[in-house]
């Protein structure tokens, strides 16, 4: 029960804070959704054209531990099919996992790609990213070696 106060309490608070923060920077916040090894709501802040970071909160599915991980993930390149450019991403951070008494810390390194939705038509960003995690800490999970995955969207303020 206390996992779920917690969660849903960091969710709203992870949706409302970049809303409140997107008069002052408009262009710098963003909000959305990660699905993949769990489900998970998350912020990104804008420190430039080709750097991001990357904040979220979710659930682990299969071992319904609740997760946070934090990600700077920078453009490395790009390409174009028609008129729709996708950007290339290469992300590294960590991932901390809470599973009753159990904590696992990962480092995680996903690369991406991105499809920025043009601004006239909805601002938001639809992107695929996958990486190893390598576990530092082993918590709940056995494992040294994992694979993040996320497909997500994100809206941008």
């Amino acid at each position: 029960m206390k996992k779920r106060i917690l969660l849903c309490s960091v969710l709203i608070i992870m949706v409302l804070l970049p809303a409140m923060a997107a008069p002052i920077a408009r262009d710098s916040w963003s909000a959305g959704v990660n699905l993949g090894t769990g489900a998970q709501s998350v912020a990104q802040y804008r420190l430039s054209d080709g750097v991001d970071l990357l904040f979220g909160v979710g659930l682990d599915f299969y071992y319904n531990a609740i997760y946070t991980d934090l990600v700077a993930n920078f453009r490395v390149g790009g390409f174009t099919i028609g008129e729709a450019d996708f950007d290339i991403t290469v992300g590294g951070g960590a991932l901390v996992g809470f599973y009753n008494d159990l904590v696992e810390l990962s480092v995680i390194a996903p690369v991406g790609i991105t499809y920025k939705v043009p601004e006239e038509v909805l601002p938001i960003d639809i992107y695929l990213r996958v990486g190893p995690s390598i576990r530092i800490f082993k918590g709940y999970r056995s494992d040294v070696l994992g694979l993040i995955s996320y497909a997500g969207v994100i809206y941008r303020f």
